[in-house]
């Protein structure tokens, strides 16, 4: 039969958990500054997955509202902010595959941006498609977007990204600002939100992207966009478009467009490294901390766990109470650190207009981290133990 413990006094097997917490509310100060040290790291870690979050949503802010199953690009293509060009008769010979029910050209530029009024400079990433008959639907699956296409046909006018940053503007009543130092009119918004891919995005026809951007020619759009008839075999058709199309542009599916936006945006740019060794710096810093706690509270109860170990208490129960004792800590700051991050990611993402949101993936990913954190911490901990001799006590 296992030993009793002294601390629940009770017969039969003995109860670990009780005696974790009657470590951890032994000395409350010491209980608070610990969890206030591992929520500190919590938090971290918190926003610092936050921003790395934002990331992936940059990369897929676009491309991933995109109505289309298959995806012509260039061999050139990086990201969407570098794409290169495609001819647009390859969008007229996709559309002999008796399951492609339409294909749409794509343009994407980046543009300079100013506000008259206040002066203020940014740079807003431009999105231009086809709008010729009153039955066209928008390439991008954005609400209301499709109901102001009659606004943007006049050429020089604009749907605005409500995310855009406020500096942006426009402060004039009607609208009016400057795109690439040519006059241009706000007559419409929709809700986006680009991320780190530029100050704001706007809307507008294949004919105003023309004209701002020096004439570009509208046989040469940035991608094209394919969808199928509903119940088509989308790698079925993508691979009868490689087998068909010329060599000069790429034919890939809409989760593969997907996934090359990420890969440049977590692996090619800073961006990605920056959030992910920062999210790293906050687990190192709460095994530390834990570290250190964990470290002097053993010493401090030497003799209690060598009295624990002479009346048959193994050293991997010993080590079990250590890592109940961590965990308590871990729940003791992931409570704080989660209640100051539902309050931090609102005034970010206003204050900076990055897709920042707490999601439930997140919040058991920082929790699993967490936990992981403080047993790591404890094991390390736990090897003060093996000073733990029953023969010193006598």
């Amino acid at each position: 039969m296992s030993p009793v413990s002294a601390y629940t006094r009770r017969s039969g097997p003995s109860r670990p958990v009780p005696f974790s917490l009657q470590l951890v509310s032994h000395k409350k100060t010491r209980t608070a500054v610990a969890a206030a040290g591992i929520g500190f790291a919590i938090l971290v870690m918190f926003v610092q997955l936050g921003f790395y979050g934002g990331v992936l949503n940059t990369a897929l802010a676009v491309s991933g509202r995109f109505d289309a199953d298959i995806v012509l690009i260039s061999p050139r293509f990086a990201y969407l902010g570098a794409t290169g060009t495609i001819p647009a008769s390859r969008l007229y010979q996709a559309q002999t595959q008796p399951e492609v029910v339409e294909t749409t050209p794509i343009y994407f530029r980046y543009a300079n941006w100013r506000d008259p009024v206040n002066g203020a400079n940014c740079r807003l990433f431009a999105i231009g498609f086809p709008i010729a008959a009153e039955t066209d639907t928008s390439p991008l699956i954005l609400p209301g977007v499709t109901e102001q296409f009659e606004a943007l046909k006049p050429t020089s006018t604009v749907l605005l990204d409500r995310m855009t940053r406020d500096k942006c503007g426009p402060l004039d009543p009607e609208g009016w600002v400057e795109v690439r130092d040519q006059r241009a009119q706000v007559v419409g918004d929709f809700k986006l939100g680009v991320g780190f891919l530029a100050d704001g995005a706007m809307l507008m026809s294949d004919d105003t992207f023309s004209r701002f951007f020096a004439n570009h020619p509208l046989d040469s759009p940035h991608l094209g966009l394919v969808r199928l008839a509903p119940g088509s075999d989308v790698d079925e058709v993508a691979e009868a478009l490689k087998q068909t199309l010329p060599k000069d542009v790429r034919v890939i599916t809409q989760s593969e467009l997907n996934d090359l936006q990420t890969r440049h945006w977590v692996e090619n740019t800073a961006v990605g490294d920056i959030f992910g060794m920062g999210t790293l710096a906050g687990f190192l810093v709460g095994l530390v901390v834990l570290f250190q706690i964990l470290s002097t509270d053993i010493r401090n109860h030497l003799p209690l766990y060598a009295t624990l170990r002479a009346m048959g208490y193994s050293r991997r129960q010993l080590t079990r109470y250590v890592i109940e004792q961590a965990w308590i800590y871990a729940l003791l700051g992931f409570g704080p650190a989660l209640f100051l991050s539902l309050g931090a990611f609102p005034l970010i993402q206003d204050a900076t207009n990055l897709p920042i949101y707490m999601t439930p993936s997140l919040v058991l990913g920082i929790l699993a981290l967490s936990l992981t954190m403080c047993s790591l911490s404890a094991l390390i901990s736990a090897r003060r133990l093996q000073r733990a001799d029953p023969a010193e006590l006598f």
